[in-house]
């Protein structure tokens, strides 16, 4: 009885980024604005011309406008 089975698809564990084919750092790697896997060097939304780049560069604006209308400089009272 032969075996039909055929051959499972190896997940790519190399970087996105075309022209690179350096190894996928596990934890960083990971772009949460076009979801690829990329290498330490490609890592950031602007070195692997995300796609989703101005996305990226609006929510980082939003967070960071956020963050400095939350907080209040307080005159210390003597």
């Amino acid at each position: 009885m032969e075996s039909t089975s055929t051959p499972k698809a190896k997940k790519s564990s190399r970087c996105a980024f075309e022209g690179c084919n350096a190894r996928v750092v596990k934890i960083i790697g990971d772009c949460r604005y076009c979801q690829h896997k990329f290498c330490g060097t490609h890592r950031l939304p602007e070195c692997h011309v995300c796609p989703n780049l101005a996305t990226c560069k609006q929510a980082s604006f939003e967070r960071n406008s956020n963050k400095l209308l939350n907080e209040k400089c307080v005159k210390l009272k003597v």
